[in-house]
């Protein structure tokens, strides 16, 4: 008896276990989105997904559920694996709403965790997300999107939303956003967290910035953000119907704006929001159900009137017009815990946190890789440096990206040299997101006194031995082919890299407008990137993720 039952409740497990077994032990982890907007509704929205597989093949993911029509930027799309290996990816277009993006060349990923990324160019304003409104007198632009909903539990999501408006300086506060007219429906407030990161455009000026996080997200989360913003720094040329429609003549000048969600307007961030029916169906449906009602009995009929005419003067005295946003609290490095100190950073993520001039880091990097064996500097003024034979990677993945920007004559390529600095940035913004930067910088700059007493014959040591002479400005033979070549990185760079990395990341090598080019120039020549989050984030999705959801999944509802 007892081996019978035993044997049930193997086979019970086994059924429980089954589902996750057949998945390959794949899941999700985070999403992150931007948006970068151009004051005529263009825009450019990148998706970045982090991925973990611990068995099975996983070539790619569907992608569908969004609102607006893309345009991909085929030749940049790509993924990064947690060894630095990069993988170019294929976009084939199923249908209007659904795309294939896989691993090109039939290549599959297996084991670790992977990230895709991708971006398109979209009309945001053709697809009724950005429009204008009026509140009062004031009339404003309204950005109602999301990013498309995924199956998966995510442990965190977060949306960047870049404006074409230029600040006085990099500081958001109060008075900022009054001066803007900033507003949020309340729902936004409810669910998320909202900072202002400070970022330049490409002619070097401060924008506005915002954006939005959330932690530990169900499956299918409605990740929906609706914010209004002065519509004197857009270029829009249409309006919410309603404010046409209530309006004096003057502001027939604008065209009436996509409505695919009409009820949005009285139930902002409501699961009647996501209901996809534009003002025409909505009034249709309302006169179907009250044919449908004049042939029930005259006493539920009466019941069922007086109902909707009460419910009718509900909605009459919901005006999405008017006054009912609230701006958002001033919530400037939200995500902080005060007093919370990363201490897992690795000696080249402790050095950019502590500040280190760039150019000075990037030249350790390559005197160190000297010392392991992997290049060999061949000259100074400019830098040369040679590939070993064989050596096509380092044990590091931040040098094996600088690695990758040696260019066949030797010297080192300016974009390879950022885009090494991004990967860093990656690696070292994961770790910080929540920590206290101050408690933590002092950390790792008291650790230089104990550290950088190491032995330089490991990465750790040679890393701690150069920071602790450079905050003790003391000359140490071990270092000096770095030394020369952190002075010619420094002169051959752009001024940026002679500066801190908070410098470089708020400089205009950090971003790039949306559309300087239209959609179709866009997509022929790659022209957009966008510089902060080419491998600063990661992202995918699984195979089987269309087939789990239909393209009704909507990005902007």
């Amino acid at each position: 008896m007892k081996k019978i039952k035993f044997t049930v409740l193997n086979f019970l497990l086994f059924l429980a276990l089954a589902p996750a077994l057949c998945a390959g032990g794949f899941g999700m982890r985070w999403v992150e989105t931007e948006v970068i907007l151009d004051k005529d509704g263009k825009a450019q929205v990148s998706y970045a997904v982090r991925w973990k597989a611990a068995g099975g093949e996983l070539h790619g993911f569907y992608f569908e559920g969004f609102m607006e029509s893309p345009v991909f930027d085929l030749a940049r799309a790509y993924a990064v694996d947690d060894a630095d290996n990069r993988y170019p990816l294929e976009i084939k277009k199923l249908s209007d709403k659904k795309y294939d993006i896989v691993m090109a060349d039939g290549k599959a990923y297996t084991g670790g965790e992977i990230t895709y990324f991708f971006r398109y160019a979209a009309d945001l304003q053709a697809s009724g997300n950005l429009t204008q409104t009026m509140a009062g007198d004031k009339r404003l632009a309204v950005f109602n999107w999301a990013p498309v909903q995924w199956d998966d539990a995510l442990e965190h999501e977060a949306l960047t939303v870049r404006f074409p408006v230029e600040l006085a300086s990099p500081e958001v506060n109060e008075g900022v956003l009054t001066g803007l007219d900033f507003r949020t429906e309340k729902f936004v407030n409810e669910k998320y967290l909202i900072d202002y990161p400070a970022v330049k455009n490409a002619a070097g000026r401060d924008i506005f910035s915002v954006r939005f996080f959330r932690k530990a997200l169900g499956g299918r989360y409605h990740f929906q953000v609706q914010v209004y913003l002065d519509a004197a720094k857009f270029a829009l040329d249409t309006m919410a119907y309603g404010s046409l429609a209530k309006g004096p003549p003057a502001r027939t000048q604008f065209k009436p704006a996509q409505e695919k969600y009409y009820l949005n307007r009285y139930f902002p961030g409501s699961m009647l929001s996501g209901v996809p029916a534009s003002r025409g169906q909505t009034i249709m449906l309302v006169l179907a159900l009250a044919v449908v009602f004049v042939v029930v009995p005259l006493g539920i009929m009466a019941i069922k009137h007086n109902a909707m005419l009460k419910a009718q003067a509900g909605i009459s005295a919901v005006n999405w017009d008017g006054t009912e946003w609230t701006p958002p609290k001033t919530q400037l490095s939200t995500f902080r815990v005060t007093g919370k100190i990363a201490k897992n950073l690795s000696p080249l993520e402790a050095g950019v946190l502590m500040g280190l001039p760039l150019s000075e880091l990037l030249g350790l990097m390559v005197a160190n890789m000297e010392r392991k064996g992997v290049l060999k500097m061949k000259g100074f003024s400019p830098l040369s440096v040679e590939r070993l034979p064989g050596m096509s990677t380092s044990n590091d993945p931040y040098e094996t990206a600088l690695l990758a920007s040696i260019k066949p004559d030797g010297t080192i390529d300016q974009p390879g040299a950022e885009s090494a600095l991004k990967t860093l940035a990656a690696g070292l913004e994961q770790k910080l997101w929540d920590c206290d930067l101050e408690a933590t910088r002092k950390y790792y700059r008291d650790e230089v006194e104990r550290r950088g007493r190491q032995a330089p014959e490991t990465d750790s040591g040679y890393y701690w031995g150069g920071y602790y002479g450079h905050y003790h400005h003391h000359n140490n033979p071990l270092y000096s082919s770095a030394a020369q070549a952190g002075e010619n990185l420094k002169a051959s760079l752009p001024a940026d890299f002679g500066a801190g990395f908070e410098s470089f990341r708020a400089s205009k090598m950090c971003y790039e407008g949306a559309f300087a080019n239209s959609a179709c120039h866009d997509a022929c020549h790659s022209a957009c990137h966008d510089a902060c989050h080419s491998a600063c984030h990661s992202a995918c999705h699984s195979a089987c993720h269309g087939a789990c959801h239909g393209a009704c999944v909507s990005s902007g509802h």
